[in-house]
């Protein structure tokens, strides 16, 4: 057993005190937060003094940091930084049993009344103070007033009630939050890297000039320092920082028959340092040209029905489609329901386990775009398992109810000025049975005999993914569009 002397507990308690004590430090003089703070409380204020009195209301501000290069054909054609400040309020009237969102996808942008309600641009100089003011009380009555008329219009449609209409509240309890980082150093957000991968980018897109056949060969880079704010009604302060970085090979040519063939190649990290060298990325673009060639001349494929499989990126795409997007709880409210009455059936073969997992940074040494600590709802992220042992258990969260799924898992999410809804992070699909590529191949071609095809498809790379889940035929669909077969 190990012994902690009173001593030693004195000098722990000292070192968690002086971390409190620096982080509580650093949150109060952060002047655009304590003004968000200040303004919500104001405003709360104020509007409980209309006829139709908030129940709740948050404030969402976007700082963002973005450099961008592009170079094309050895040339740099783009090369600028960029700074957004941007602000959305949410406001929700009436109870948690019935709100303005009762029949409205939270988002803001559904109908006509909605351009009010898309966020608003703050001054990026944290000593204008009161144009930062002026501008979110704006903002927060233009989203009152679109509020007041979607809940007028939800208390309407409320007294005509439908059988299999979803029966949950509007808007679930969720713990008060409190989480705080501090702001990168200043170096760090100078992005002071933008001359040393415009060369960089020259020397990689330079590759293509080698091949007169193509019509686009670029490389972009863009580098993006996130910082957000929340803040709501219920005491919750959640400010955090997300890093990403990006590379792009692009490169495309036309066919004989004026077909455009396309082929892309992208690379995620956290930081530019984690990216991989130029002789990696030269690499991987001469592979593209050999590619290319090679679909110009192949022949056009024929409507088939058949044996297929598909390549590991290319399932990856086919997954988030037509599964991932339908485990969406917002999504299972009305339209696109293929899994709402499935929970505890068997929906994957038993080797499958589907989990989307926010916290976690990496997998398989690679990073991981749809990581987070906090939702954009204030919500702490966490783990959810989908599917266990190919058995559905649970569908992925915000803090709008869903009947059987009462409170969010930490998975309201948005870009931009929209409200958050409820959307994957990074979904992981693993197998205790997993197959070889020629493996793979060797039961496409029996199963293509077995069938008395010719031949069956391998899907290599894919783009151009999307998927509705609306209602009627045509509005819950997928579709994934093919690029080498």
């Amino acid at each position: 057993m190990l012994k902690i002397n009173h001593f030693t507990k004195l000098f722990f308690s000292g070192i968690l005190l002086l971390c409190f004590s620096g982080a509580f430090a650093q949150e109060q003089e952060d002047r655009l937060l304590q003004l968000m703070k200040r303004e919500l409380a104001y405003s709360m204020e104020q509007l409980k003094k209309q006829e139709s009195v908030p129940y709740y209301m948050n404030l969402r501000a976007m700082d963002d940091r973005t450099i961008t290069v592009v170079s094309s054909f050895g040339a740099v054609t783009t090369s600028n930084e960029n700074r957004m400040r941007t602000l959305v309020p949410q406001v929700r009237l009436g109870s948690p049993d019935l709100d303005n969102f009762k029949y409205n996808m939270q988002g803001g942008f559904a109908g006509p009344n909605a351009q009010g309600a898309r966020g608003v641009v703050l001054p990026l100089d944290d000593d204008a103070t009161d144009a930062i003011r002026e501008a979110i009380w704006r903002e927060t009555l233009k989203r009152y007033e679109f509020a007041r008329n979607m809940y007028d219009q939800a208390k309407t449609r409320a007294t005509v009630s439908v059988a299999d209409e979803d029966k949950a509240p509007c808007f679930s309890d969720a713990p008060m939050e409190r989480y705080y980082e501090a702001p990168l150093a200043a170096g760090r957000q100078k992005m002071d890297i933008k001359r040393a991968w415009e060369q960089r980018l020259n020397e990689v897109s330079a590759v293509f000039k080698t091949c007169p056949e193509l019509s686009e060969g670029s490389a972009s880079f863009s580098f993006q320092v996130l910082r957000t704010y929340f803040v709501n009604s219920e005491g919750s302060v959640v400010v955090q920082n997300r890093i990403a970085t990006r590379v792009m090979l692009m490169a495309s040519l036309k066919a004989a028959d004026g077909m455009e063939l396309p082929l892309n190649r992208d690379y995620f990290a956290y930081t530019p340092d984690d990216l991989p060298d130029n002789d990696r990325m030269i690499a991987d673009a001469r592979d593209m040209i050999k590619r290319l060639l090679a679909l110009r001349d192949a022949p056009v494929a024929d409507p088939y029905t058949g044996p297929a499989i598909l390549s590991g990126p290319a399932s990856g795409v086919f997954f988030h489609e037509i599964f991932g997007h339908r485990l969406e709880g917002h999504r299972l409210k009305s339209g696109g329901q293929t899994f709402k009455k499935m929970v505890g059936e068997q929906v994957l073969p038993v080797e499958f386990q589907v989990y989307c997992a926010p916290l976690l940074k990496s997998y398989a040494d690679t990073d991981l775009y749809g990581h987070y600590v906090y939702d954009d709802e204030g919500v702490k992220a966490r783990r959810v398992d989908n599917v266990v042992n190919g058995v559905l258990k649970e569908f992925l969260m915000s803090r709008v109810p869903l009947d059987g799924f009462p409170s969010s898992n930490g998975h309201g999410r948005t870009s931009g000025g929209g409200d958050p809804v409820s959307r994957q992070s990074n979904l992981i699909i693993e197998t205790t049975h997993p197959y070889t590529e020629d493996e793979l191949r060797a039961m496409l071609v029996a199963e293509a005999q077995k069938q008395g095809k010719e031949y069956g498809y391998y899907f290599r790379t894919v783009t151009s993914a999307f998927t509705y889940t609306g209602e009627g035929g045509s509005l819950n669909s997928f579709n994934v569009t093919p690029l080498e077969v």
